[in-house]
């Protein structure tokens, strides 16, 4: 906890104070991994990071320490002196530097909290409120002010608090497209419950909407939310129904179905990959667009990408492309620039590389790193703003998906603070472009995506051609459609083992729709007599009706099959059992082949093998034994009568005929 007393001695020799604290600052950090380095992984980490990165004149201060420890062993409880620098920190450089802890700041000592011991694999953290008096920031210059947390034994930690005094500083423009998807399962619909869940005070999808909104960002909409209302009709949820009459804007664009990855689906040569209809339960499936929302043309989110030019071409005539200023070639020397580029001819918006990051980190579950990302990014924003405070710029970013967390804490502080003001991703177009190019390096994972698209199309190919045993093959395409949309990887992020692991459990679904409709396994029948029913058991687990021809084949000769292809109808979830007629010919045994195939004549299924014991009647058997007799007697007599003749002819003695019968 912070000591008043410790403290207030500490301000009173303020000079010794910023030297002491400077050396324990310094100490820690230099031992800390240069950037890019691999951490011990069993080492304790320190971490520190404002409650609130933003602070007013003559406002206290509330600091959140933590130490996490992965090791097996217990971490000693320990003393952690909480640490702010004496200046603002004034470029992009030093502030990179700091996070690095690599610079050095004149700093002093603000408090001190006690950290109990950690248990093996744990987590401690403790909150500490530092007056207005004891941080001394009140008419000190506005800006970025480095926050450090130092304790024996352990790697420093740097954070960053704000002085939002801005003055007469022109306020940095921040464009921003918020994308809210509705992180449907593999039916690719929500319902009811979880429609409701999700637009109802409290839910996440409700919230995503209010901080948008309230940042004026432009907001995409994922048309599954629209579709899973109009697909259970009478019975969504009036909070979905109210949710959807207020994300109808006319800024408003619609996302990819189920926030499907247009990236991917480009690089497929797959784009647009669209519903083919919404299912609905004992009715007919929707219009594909049924529920969708959203005029604008799409906010396609690439910064998670490297783009190529083709690509860019290709992106751009479907909507507004924003990319990472890391996929740019260029050297910036000065201030940062505002977001809007042309390439070659086309225009894209360049998301700030840093503060992308920042904002995307800033949405993680783990709240003390999110707080850390949240106060990175005011810091960098108000570092930007006081490279020109006489010239406003615009800069863009792109919000993550609702689904992969909240934004809400990110958005609540860029709209409190006093140097930046958000706006909707139209803003950021207004202005003249700067020319730029493509980097073009190596990308190792450039085809992953689209090769997933690819698998999971050629997966539904395959179901398609068996889909004429429904009467309406749309009812049963529309479904699985929506299936393999939920599957594809997300838009705004690199494809994950969980896409992966989704395309294979897609494949395992559409192979389930293939086998759905087969042929039961069959005892052995015994035969007798002239004819009798083959009995053959088809089972149906679809959710519909469905047609199929049932073909009967035997393996040899001792029994036939009048009525080789059957028609067949067999209800939804159910078994019909069809009696085919095959005469008996001969005894023994026989294994019958049955095969089911789709109405155009597509196998379906495997091949299923019915063992048959046939023994026929008597008169059947003499009957058959009759027949072979004359059959092969005949067969002799005409080979004698053959031989005979041929042998007439070699020795000349055919009667040669007389004149008369010649005239």
């Amino acid at each position: 906890m912070l000591s008043a007393g410790r403290l207030a001695r500490r301000r009173a020799t303020a000079c010794a104070a910023a030297a002491v604290a400077t050396a324990l600052l310094a100490a820690p950090l230099a031992a800390a991994p240069e950037a890019g380095a691999t951490a011990a992984p069993e080492a304790p980490t320190l971490m520190i990071a404002p409650v609130d990165p933003l602070l007013s004149e003559g406002e206290s201060l509330e600091v959140t320490v933590s130490i996490d420890n992965p090791s097996m062993a217990v971490q000693p409880a320990t003393t952690v002196d909480v640490l702010l620098s004496a200046d603002p920190i004034s470029t992009r450089y030093t502030l990179s530097r700091w996070f690095e802890g690599q610079a050095i700041v004149a700093s002093s000592a603000v408090a001190s909290v006690e950290l109990p011991a950690v248990a093996a694999l744990g987590r401690a953290s403790e909150t500490v409120t530092v007056d207005a008096e004891a941080l001394g920031l009140d008419g000190a210059t506005w800006g970025a002010y480095g926050l450090a947390a130092s304790a024996p034994s352990l790697s420093g930690a740097t954070s960053v608090v704000v002085r939002d005094e801005p003055g007469e500083s022109s306020p940095t423009r921040l464009a921003l497209a918020a994308p809210i998807d509705a992180g449907v399962g593999s039916s690719g619909l929500l319902d009811a419950d979880e429609l409701e869940r999700a637009t109802e005070i409290g839910g996440d999808t409700l919230a995503a909407l209010d901080a948008a909104l309230g940042a004026g960002a432009t907001i995409g909409v994922d048309p599954a939310i629209g579709a899973s209302a109009e697909a259970l009709g009478d019975e969504a949820p009036e909070a979905a129904l109210a949710w959807l009459e207020r994300a109808d804007r006319d800024d408003t664009y619609a996302l990819e179905y189920a926030n499907a990855d247009p990236i991917a689906q480009v690089r497929a040569g797959a784009h647009p990959i669209e519903p083919l209809g919404i299912p609905r339960e004992g009715a007919d499936p929707l219009p594909a667009s049924a529920g969708s929302i959203g005029t604008r043309e799409p906010v396609i989110d690439a910064t998670a990408a490297i783009l190529q030019t083709g690509d860019l071409a290709e992106l751009s005539a479907i909507g507004t492309v924003v990319l990472s200023g890391a996929n740019l070639d260029e050297e910036l020397i000065g201030s940062t620039p505002s977001a809007l580029v042309d390439l070659d001819g086309v225009e894209a918006l360049a998301a700030d590389a840093q503060l992308q990051e920042l904002i995307r980190a800033a949405s993680v579950d783990d709240e003390a790193m999110a707080g850390h990302a949240r106060a990175q990014a005011m810091a960098l924003l108000a570092v930007i703003t006081r490279e020109r405070p006489s010239d406003a710029r615009t800069l863009a970013a792109m919000l993550p998906a609702s689904s992969q967390g909240s934004s809400a804490a990110m958005l609540a502080d860029l709209a409190s603070a006093r140097f930046v003001q958000t706006v909707g991703i139209d803003d950021a177009l207004e202005l003249e472009p700067r020319d730029a190019t493509l980097i073009a390096p190596t990308d190792p994972e450039r085809a992953v995506g689209a090769e997933l698209v690819q698998d999971a199309l050629a997966q539904e190919a395959e179901v398609a051609h068996v889909a004429s045993i429904v009467e309406e093959p749309s009812t049963l395409l529309a479904g699985l459609r929506l299936g393999l949309l939920a599957a594809l990887p997300d838009a705004g992020r690199a494809v994950t083992q969980a896409d992966r692991d989704a395309i294979a459990g897609l494949g395992d679904a559409m192979s389930d729709v293939r086998g759905a409709v087969q042929i039961l396994p069959g005892s052995t029948l015994n035969a007798t007599g002239q004819s009798a029913p083959l009995p053959i058991a088809i089972e149906n687990r679809l959710d519909v009706p469905v047609q199929v021809v049932l073909s009967v084949r035997p393996s040899n000769a001792l029994v036939t099959v009048p009525q080789s292809r059957v028609d067949v109808t067999v209800a939804a979830g159910s078994q019909e059992r069809v009696q085919v007629p095959i005469e008996i010919v001969g005894t023994g045994t026989v294994l019958m082949i049955a095969q089911l195939h789709t109405p155009d004549g597509v196998p379906l299924g495997h091949l299923q093998t019915l063992r048959v014991n046939s023994q026929p009647t008597i008169e059947t058997a003499l009957a058959w034994v009759l027949g072979v007799a004359i059959v092969l007697l005949i067969a002799s007599g005409i080979v004698r009568s053959v031989r005979k003749r041929r042998r007439g002819q070699a020795h000349g003695d055919l009667d040669e005929p007389t004149p008369e019968e010649t005239a």
